[in-house]
Order: C-alpha cells, then sequence, then structure tokens
C-alpha cells in the first residue's frame, strides 16, 4: 500500500469565544468557624427530637412527615438522610426523610463541628447557613400567594380555582418513578370524578416530576393540600402556570400577532423539498419559498407543485425555520431558501407508473444546476423494510437507494431522509405482549425504510422534547430527549449505524393499562399548514424530525461558505455536522438498557442530537481541524494533528472527536462489495515512531488485526476500528483522565488508509473530509493559539519543502 507525502495539512474555522465563569465554593469566615460548636448545640437538639419521633412511628406513618428547613444561602442535603421535597424559596426547603431515622443527620453535624478546618473549609459546611429545622405543616407546600388567599380558597363551591402543582416520585428507579407518576395522575383523574371536582389539564414528566395544571373546587383544594396521602405526593402549589398553556398558544394564535418573519440571508443556501409539494400562499411558508423553484414531477398534474395535504409543507418549514414560534409578539427566523420537487399525489401516494428512483434523479438533475447543494426527502416505502431477511432474500431492493448514492457521488449534494415511523397501533401491540419501550425499536419490524439505509445519505431518527400532555391523564412514552416511541432502527446498508443523527419530531402518549397508544397536541411539532389559515399546524414523525437536520446543514454551508475555502465539498458539510453531534437526556442513558457490546443502541440515536452552532466554533479551550479532498484506492493519507503538552494541566480530562466522510462510488447490483472504496482511520500518540506508524499503514492487507493493530501507543477510541468502519460516515471520539507531557513529543498522526473492494476494475478516487475537535474538558486549558501556531509552523515547512 502507497504512502501519501508529504503529511496534509488541516485548517480551522473562526474562533469565537463563549467562555462562562463558573461559580466557586466559598470558605467559612473566623466567626462561622468559630460559631461552629454553638450551631451543632442548637440544631443537635431539634434533630435529636425530630429523630426519636421519627423512630416510633410506623413505615406508613412515615410517609406523611417532612421537614421544613430553613438557611441562609444555599444548602445541599447530600448524604443527611433528607430529600428535598421542593425549594419553597431561597431560604426556605422542604426535605423528606429517606429513611426510618435522621442517624446520617446527626453524623453529618457532628462532622462539620468537629473537623480540623483546611484554609477556611471543613466538612459539611453548609450546616453553617441552616438556621432551623422543625416538623412541615401542609400548608408550607403553598406559595405566598395561595397561602394568604387559603382560607378563602377553600370555601369556594364551583371548580374555579386554578392552579400549578408538582407532583413528586420518591421511588428509586427510572422505571419505577414513571409508574408512580403515572399511578399518582390516574387517581388524582379520579378524585377530580372527571370535572365535577376538578379538571387536569395539560402536564408534563421530568426527572422523577410531573408539573401540572389543574382546575378544582375549593374542597377538592383543601383535601389535596391537607389530607396525608398527597402531602409527598403533591409537593408544591402555585396559583397559576409559570408558562403559557399550549392550548392557550395554539387556540389564541393569530399570524398578524407574530412580530414580521426574518427571511434567510440573499446569499442563505436552498434546501429542496421532495414531497407532496409546497404550498407558496401560507404565511410562514411565503417569505421563504423561491416561487421559480417549485416544480411538480406528477404526470397527471404537471402544472401543480402546491401542496394538498400538508405533510410537504409542514417539511419545508422546518427545513426553512427549525421552529415555528406561535406566541405573540415572537419573531421567526429562516435560515435556508426553500425549493419544492412535487412527486406525491393528493393522497400522498406515488403515481402507480411511476419509478421512486427515476422521479428522484429528475428533480436532483432539475435543482442542482439551480445551485441546490442540500434534499430532504421525508418519503419512504412502508412496504421496505431493511430488516435481516430484505438484506438476504431482496438485495436488489435497495435500487432507491442506490440510485440516492449515485446521484449524491456524481453531484456532490447530500440526501436527508426520515426513518420512516413505527405504526401507532404496532407500538400498542408491542407494549401489551409485554415488550417494553425502547427494547421495541431494535425489533425486525421496526427497522428503518427504504430508502433511509443509503449509505451516503444523512439518515434521521427523532427524540421527543419533553412530556408535556395536554388534557388527558395519560403519560408520554419517551421521556426528554429519549428517542420516540415511533423512531425506527438500523443498521444501513453495509451494517453501519442508522440513523446517523437524531432531532425532535414528536412523542406519542399511552394509558394505564394500554388500552390505547396516541398522538397528543401538546406532544406533536408545531410546524405550517398547507393553508392560507390556520396557518399553522401539528404533527408527529420522523419526517419532521429530518428537515430539522437539513436547516442545521443549511447553516453549516452558509458558514463554510463565508469562511472562502472554495467549494464546500458534501463530505465535509456531513462531517462538520455529525462532529458537533452529542447524546441528551434519555438518549444518553439509553445504552444501559440493551447489550453494550453490540451497540444496538447506537442504530436508534445514532451519533446524537447536531448542534450546528458547535460545528464551526472554536474558542480557546476546543478547536476544530478540517481537510477534503482526495483519495486514490490502496493508498494512505497521514495527517499531523498538534496536542499542546500543556493539556498535563488539565483538571477534568481531554478530548478528542474525529468524524470521517466520503463519497464513493457504489456498485451497479448486489451488496457485498457496495463500496468501491473504503477508508479506515487510526490514530497514534506523539510518543511513538512516526516510521513504525507509516510502516504498520503501509502492510499488506491492512485490515482488522493486521500489523496495526498491533501498534503501541495507539489512541483507543470508544467504537473502535471494526465498528466505526462499516460506512462512509466514521464518527468516533477518545477521552483520556490524565495527559503525559510524552504524549506530546511529537505530533499526534491520523492516517487514512484506502481500500479497493473491486476486483474486475480499480474504483475512481473518494473524495473525503475529516473533522478533529481538540478540546479541555474542564475549559481550564488554553490549546486554541498553541495549535495554531504549531499548524503555521507545518505550513511554512511545507511551502519550504
Amino acid at each position: 500500500m502507497n504512502n501519501e507525502f508529504p503529511p496534509r495539512k488541516f485548517a480551522v474555522p473562526v474562533y469565537r469565544d463563549r467562555r462562562a465563569e463558573k461559580p466557586r465554593r466559598a470558605p467559612l469566615s473566623d466567626d462561622q468557624i468559630a460559631r461552629r460548636g454553638e450551631i451543632a448545640r442548637i440544631l443537635g437538639v431539634k434533630i435529636d427530637g425530630l429523630n426519636r419521633h421519627l423512630k416510633s412511628l410506623s413505615d406508613e406513618q412515615r410517609k406523611a412527615v417532612f421537614y421544613k428547613v430553613t438557611h441562609d444561602g444555599p444548602v445541599s442535603l447530600s448524604g443527611t438522610g433528607l430529600k428535598p421535597l421542593v425549594d419553597r424559596s431561597d431560604r426556605v426547603t422542604l426535605a423528606i426523610p429517606t429513611g426510618s431515622s435522621l442517624d446520617p443527620l446527626m453524623q453529618k453535624l457532628y462532622e462539620f463541628a468537629t473537623d480540623r478546618p483546611k484554609n477556611g473549609f471543613v466538612k459539611n459546611q453548609d450546616f453553617a447557613r441552616v438556621e432551623d429545622i422543625e416538623p412541615g405543616d401542609p400548608k408550607d407546600r403553598l406559595s405566598d400567594e395561595l397561602l394568604a388567599e387559603y382560607d378563602t380558597l377553600i370555601l369556594t363551591k364551583e371548580p374555579t380555582i386554578i392552579c400549578e402543582i408538582e407532583i413528586l416520585s420518591l421511588a428509586k428507579g427510572k422505571n419505577q418513578r414513571k409508574d408512580e407518576l403515572a399511578a399518582s395522575i390516574a387517581a388524582l383523574n379520579t378524585v377530580f370524578a372527571y370535572g365535577i371536582h376538578g379538571t387536569l389539564f395539560e402536564h408534563e414528566i421530568r426527572d422523577g416530576v410531573c408539573r401540572a395544571v389543574i382546575r378544582c373546587t375549593g374542597a377538592m383544594f383543601q383535601s389535596l393540600v391537607e389530607e396525608e396521602r398527597w402531602q409527598r405526593t403533591i409537593a408544591w402549589f402555585e396559583p397559576k402556570p409559570r408558562f403559557e398553556t399550549f392550548h392557550t398558544v395554539w387556540n389564541s394564535f393569530q399570524f398578524d400577532q407574530l412580530a414580521p418573519i426574518a427571511p434567510p440571508s440573499a446569499d442563505a443556501p436552498t434546501i429542496c423539498v421532495i414531497d407532496s409539494g409546497v404550498s407558496s400562499g401560507n404565511p410562514f411558508l411565503a417569505p421563504v419559498i423561491k416561487e421559480d423553484m417549485l416544480k411538480s414531477f406528477l404526470n397527471d398534474e404537471p402544472d401543480d407543485p402546491f401542496d394538498h395535504n400538508g405533510h410537504g409543507s409542514g417539511v419545508a418549514s422546518l427545513a426553512a425555520y427549525h421552529v415555528l414560534s406561535l406566541a405573540v409578539g415572537e419573531t421567526n427566523t429562516a435560515k435556508a431558501w426553500i425549493a419544492g420537487a412535487r412527486i406525491l399525489d393528493a393522497s400522498n401516494q406515488l403515481e402507480d407508473e411511476r419509478l421512486f428512483s427515476k422521479v428522484l434523479e429528475e428533480a436532483v438533475k432539475e435543482f442542482v444546476p439551480l445551485g441546490v447543494r442540500i434534499f430532504n426527502l421525508s418519503v419512504a416505502d412502508m412496504a421496505k423494510k431493511w430488516n435481516q431477511d430484505t438484506k438476504r432474500t431482496q438485495p436488489r431492493t435497495s435500487w432507491t437507494a442506490r440510485t440516492i448514492d449515485r446521484l449524491s457521488r456524481e453531484h456532490d449534494i447530500v440526501f436527508v431522509i426520515s426513518t420512516g415511523n413505527i405504526p401507532v397501533n404496532q407500538i400498542r401491540d408491542y407494549l401489551r405482549g409485554d415488550v417494553e419501550y425502547p427494547a421495541y425499536l431494535c425489533d425486525d419490524e421496526s427497522r428503518i425504510l427504504d430508502p433511509s439505509q443509503a449509505g451516503l445519505a444523512l439518515s434521521v431518527g427523532s427524540i421527543a422534547a419533553g412530556t408535556m400532555v395536554a388534557s388527558t391523564p395519560d403519560t408520554t412514552i419517551a421521556l426528554t430527549y429519549g428517542p420516540s416511541p415511533f423512531t425506527r432502527s438500523g443498521p444501513g446498508i453495509k451494517g453501519e449505524i442508522k440513523p446517523e443523527l437524531v432531532e425532535v419530531g414528536g412523542n406519542l402518549v399511552r394509558d394505564r393499562e394500554v388500552m390505547s397508544v396516541r398522538a397528543n397536541a401538546a406532544t406533536n411539532v408545531v410546524m405550517a399548514s398547507h393553508q392560507l389559515s390556520p396557518a399553522a399546524a401539528h404533527n408527529y414523525g420522523t419526517s419532521f424530525a429530518a428537515p430539522r437536520v437539513a436547516n442545521k446543514l443549511a447553516v453549516v454551508l452558509h458558514e463554510l461558505q463565508n469562511l472562502e475555502i472554495g467549494r464546500v465539498s458534501a463530505s465535509l458539510l456531513k462531517a462538520f455536522l455529525v462532529n458537533s453531534a452529542t447524546h441528551r437526556g434519555e438518549s444518553q442513558k439509553l445504552k444501559n438498557s440493551f447489550n453494550t457490546a453490540d451497540r444496538s443502541w447506537m442504530n436508534i440515536v445514532g451519533h446524537g442530537f447536531p448542534d450546528s452552532t458547535r460545528a464551526t466554533d472554536c474558542d480557546d479551550y476546543s478547536i476544530v481541524l478540517f481537510y477534503q479532498g482526495e483519495l486514490d484506492a490502496d493508498k494512505v493519507a497521514f495527517f499531523d494533528v498538534p496536542i499542546p503538552s500543556r493539556l498535563t494541566e488539565s483538571t477534568s480530562g481531554c478530548r478528542i472527536t474525529v468524524t470521517l466522510a466520503h463519497h464513493p462510488e457504489v456498485q451497479k447490483w448486489g451488496l457485498e462489495s457496495y463500496f468501491g472504496v473504503d477508508l479506515k482511520w487510526r490514530m497514534f500518540r506523539g510518543d511513538v515512531d512516526r516510521d513504525k506508524v507509516v510502516e504498520a499503514m503501509s502492510a499488506e492487507p491492512l485490515e482488522e488485526g493486521g500489523d496495526a493493530a498491533n501498534l503501541p501507543n495507539e489512541l483507543s477510541f470508544a467504537h473502535k476500528i471494526t465498528r466505526r468502519s462499516r460506512g462512509a460516515l466514521q464518527h468516533d471520539w477518545c477521552e483520556w483522565t490524565k495527559h503525559h507531557e510524552s504524549y506530546s513529543e511529537n505530533h499526534y498522526v491520523l492516517a487514512i488508509s484506502s481500500h479497493g473492494r473491486w476486483r474486475s476494475r480499480k474504483a475512481a478516487p473518494t473524495q473525503y473530509a475529516v473533522v478533529v475537535r481538540i478540546e479541555d474538558l474542564g475549559g481550564t486549558v488554553p490549546v486554541y493559539n498553541e495549535v495554531v501556531a504549531e499548524l503555521n509552523v507545518l505550513v511554512e515547512q511545507q511551502a519550504t519543502t
């Protein structure tokens, strides 16, 4: 295998300083240290009395006990045997005992009183701010406004008291907390007698707490406040919601009450939405549509490029704006122009006589000459799931995906494709059959739909933005940032990670008995309608996650074009966006639900949720390097990666994130050697001899388990070379807690090897791009200037040679 010398050089995008001040823990004053004994004596007497009373109670009686802790400044109750119920104010915390005694609290207090001070710090020093601890009163859970009016409110005969409550679960496990909250919501709905004594409006579950809006009579309000069974279930009452409810916003929405639309800049990229058409008459869409770039590819309606069912218009609005806000006075800012390719009829179907792949090719050839680089396809074939059976028995069913890959390479474009939705009745059957969420997402019948297995496309799954539910006691299936209950899982055409990215596409709700699984207005995604009025609609699906990713691609493309680096290849565009992706909330915890060895969870949430701002940003403590070019088959490209020796000062660890994307030729039929060229990459520390790296990476054949696999000082990335090398988009990261100066003795080396796979002919050179982010996770070691200086030296050396 041949080497490509000299080593290739990275470039660096724009620098932005986004540092934030971090709060620091303050030492105690001399007076506070001197008064520790007195504080401990006073608090000790009170805690001892509370402790003896608590120990005398039965387990059932303890369920109604809570305490009121008064303090002068923030306090931590960690390890004390008390768990915060609610912070009533900055000075008052309501807390509950987690065990049968307050012995842990007494031990913490003793340590506070007897610990030897070191530079003003002692163990458990938050006790210096505790002023009192006493039994809680049920009315302590009322806000000041409700407390002042309580005696009047409880006399109200009609169900007219509207307030917001927090329902708490103290169960240990996530699923147990979710079940307990669902039971509490159902119990609340029961005592309300479905409207006679009260009404449950919107509710939202997050981190073991359910926040809900209720309306009830005075007697019911008194019952919820004072009855023991509700005292540790309902932790807080407020007079009205802190937020405007979904229904309030939705029902009062009028387009003319919004601030004027902020259209895209004149040089912003254009996204082509291949769908059911786009309605130019909608007031959200009119400012972002390029009228001369709306076209119908229907034989029966060649002159009607407009949307007649709403799907394409909803997709187009999210591609342009990413998110729509309907609140009075809000400004909606678009980041991309919209072109429309109508391929579906009024029934949302492809014409019987049309070939899907052929229609897509016509659309691409129509819009590429007009400057379009990003195509959104939120259309999938429900009859073609990409699972083991279809891969074995129908290897040519990927004709549409193959066409997308060929077009992507020939025209240097990016297709963004939704993975498709699991039908609601199928989800209900899974749950009734004890196949729990999220396990059923990896069932063979839940695999991605054709053509989202396309190797060169970005496939997009869906995550849930939150857990707010409107007008029903039902609870959401997914928690915040967890995979949507309807999203589908990969892998892709070569067994690679699919979907690569996820975005918000909505949630679904279920009742406790799983008699029904359905959508809810508050869990849906808000988008434009296909009408003049009402201008807005809401829906759910991966169809509406994909255009949000397309929007972020357009933002990154615009940013890179402004850097004046020449033509931005499709590979570079994808590499930048995927490099920014992270797992959030429940998606981050998802791997605990699956066998981590086979990484099946990644075929649900991919590489994560992309961040178009982070994609190109650098600051003092984080820098992004990038390169784009071509690589012949059976060659190796080497890159010097400067890693500052100052990272030895890091207190929170270091991370390198590498994303490689390439656009190889694809087979005209068959799947065994689908790519004409496969790329693989490895990275080595600066304390390994460069000649050994070059020798090993040049070995024939360079495969997993070959000479390079035995090299010392290779960085250990999260997914290993076999897993990440299966596809045309390879993303991985390496974190380490202790950086030794010897690691930076020389530059790190990134080696990218190319492997020709076709025997009949040599594949053409493959376009590729690589993006590398280097960061100090604690934000204390400035790496930017040092890396830039080293890169400048490399450039000067190359110029002289």
